[in-house]
């Protein structure tokens, strides 16, 4: 199986002498991997980069599961232990907040483990903080098929499966009507808020959705498939770590004209002339950032490697003894709003299982409530079997960038970073201590029940704040020009400013750390990318003259 795998590094190296290669791409993410899949899919010959090699498990997201076991603790998105497995390692430096994120070295890299969950980023961040003709990309309509950029991302993840039916709706998981029952007592807990599905990405063979899935979207399915077919557009150099990029001048530019690599079994470095390919880094908002300060590119711009943030995450979260039904049916209600001042996407899941929320999570939930809305012990009663609906109440804020935290170019062998974050102003607090009152509220007592004052006494659940890098969501570190900045590290097409063939795509160029989760803006940033340096052509499909069939006896 190695040799199917496993490309020859000194192979390689003659063949990119011998400008065989269009693209390398460093990284086989949700920036890279799906870069290298559509530039090759449009037949050209791509070489891409992985410092890891497969992973393969029960608990990676793209992993087929011939039931999705709602609740239970081997779930699709039950997958934390795995995380906290494989993620490499990052140090802080003295005096930094911890970080307890990490990058994963394999094919697909974190999309692995992260990403099902794909809302888009709202239009008031999106206009803060992106250049205009990205804003027009993800959010106008065009084409023949008169979709946004946000659509065919969605369209790509999903492989067309949820085109005419959206989780859950359609699926014979959930009814419309049981949706409207959810929000109705969402909006009740929040007045004017406005919630809808939270968009899933997993594709699905069967017409009953999520009860057949393939998993959800990572882009090792369709590399490995590639690598599998000995595909001749694409070539997967694994267990290879890049440590720096070789430039030159060109002209009034520079140029790429060599990549150092380490064969990371064997400790080996060389470096491969690149010939007249061009080259995408996707190694990650860390990744990324360390190969671009090994090879001085902060002596071009000064923000290479400053700013890393991820957003602010809070979370509540309790557990109902379900009715005599048994527990409700899973479902992931999400809206945009200011949260103290703060603009922030609202997540509330009810028995949808993930990091925080199903019953695979280490985090104990902070109050069980009985029938009647009283706090119990959830040990009692044990021997009855008895069944909880467990609700969680999410935050995520915008992350703006902070010019001081970065991460450092120290020789060591795993990434040092430099990370601080900015209290939380008390309103943010008293903001999310109320919506989650209400929420409670809501989904214990009911929308329209007479509490007692002994039970509307009852303390809400506690709003915890999460450790920095706890989603992996990571961003700035190459960031982009923005409205009225041009002091980005790349420009609105990623290309990294004075050269002429060096791209970035992956979080760091993101200028925010949105309030959203950003995996389908990332894939829909690369789709965008692909377009730019590889147009797909024009398919007018033949015309092809009907079958015209004998028409059958008639009787009498």
């Amino acid at each position: 199986m190695n040799r199917i795998q496993c490309a020859d590094p000194d192979l390689v190296g003659i063949l990119t002498k011998l400008n065989t290669y269009d693209y390398i791409i460093v990284g086989s993410g949700f920036g890279g991997g799906l870069l290298a899949d559509v530039l090759a899919s449009r037949d050209k010959r791509v070489l891409l980069i992985e410092r890891g090699g497969l992973l393969f498990s029960t608990h990676v997201l793209n992993t087929s599961r011939p039931f999705y076991g709602r609740g239970s603790s081997n779930s699709a998105e039950g997958n934390e232990s795995i995380y906290d497995d494989v993620k490499a390692k990052v140090r802080c430096t003295e005096g930094s907040d911890p970080y307890i994120g990490g990058p994963v070295y394999c094919v697909g890299g974190r999309s692995n483990l992260w990403g099902i969950w794909t809302p888009q980023i709202s239009r008031k961040t999106l206009e803060a903080w992106f250049p205009p003709e990205i804003v027009a990309y993800l959010l106008e309509k065009r084409g023949k098929n008169n979709k946004d950029g946000y659509q065919d991302a969605f369209d790509l993840m999903t492989a067309n499966s949820q085109a005419k039916e959206i989780y859950p709706e359609g699926s014979g998981q959930m009814s419309s009507s049981e949706i409207d029952e959810v929000r109705a007592k969402l909006q009740a807990a929040v007045p004017g808020s406005s919630f809808d599905l939270m968009p899933v990405a997993a594709q699905f063979n069967s017409s009953a959705a999520y009860r057949f899935p393939q998993g959800a979207y990572s882009t090792t399915l369709a590399l490995v498939n590639r690598m599998y077919a000995n595909n001749r557009n694409l070539t997967m150099l694994l267990n290879t770590e890049v440590l720096a990029v070789n430039d030159a001048k060109d002209g009034d530019s520079r140029k790429v004209v060599g990549i150092t690599i380490r064969d990371t079994k064997h400790g080996t470095i060389r470096t491969l002339d690149i010939g007249s390919a061009k080259v995408i880094l996707s190694a990650g908002t860390i990744g990324t950032a360390t190969i671009a300060l090994n090879s001085g590119l902060q002596k071009l711009n000064r923000k290479v490697g400053c700013g890393i943030i991820d957003h602010d995450v809070c979370y509540s979260r309790f557990a109902k003894l379900a009715g005599g039904g048994g527990e409700s049916k899973p479902v992931n209600m999400k809206t945009f709003m200011q949260v103290g001042g703060q603009d922030c996407l609202v997540t509330v899941t009810v028995n949808a299982n993930f990091f925080l929320a199903g019953s695979s999570t280490s985090l104990p939930n902070t109050q069980y409530y009985g029938p009647d809305g009283s706090i119990i012990d959830p040990r009692v009663g044990r021997e009855n079997e008895h069944l909880f609906d467990t609700i969680c109440v999410l935050f995520e804020f915008v992350g703006h960038l902070n010019d001081g935290n970065a991460v450092l170019g120290l020789p060591g062998a795993d990434p040092v970073l430099c990370i601080k974050r900015p209290e939380q102003p008390a309103a943010v607090q008293q903001d999310m201590d109320k919506l989650v009152k209400g929420v409670r509220d809501a989904f214990v007592w009911g929308v329209d029940a007479d509490i007692s004052s002994e039970l509307a006494e009852i303390a809400a659940p506690k709003v915890s704040r999460l450790g920095f890098g706890v989603f992996s969501h990571e961003c700035g570190t190459m960031r982009m020009d923005g409205p009225g900045r041009s002091d980005g590290v790349v420009d609105s097409n990623q290309r990294v400013k004075n050269f002429v063939n060096l791209w970035v795509s992956d979080l760091s160029v993101f200028p925010v750390s949105p309030e959203a989760n950003p995996s389908l803006t990332l894939a829909a940033l690369a789709l965008r990318l692909a377009d730019h340096l590889e147009p797909a052509a024009e398919v007018t499909p033949p015309e092809i003259p009907p079958v015209l069939l004998p028409l059958p006896p008639q009787d009498g």
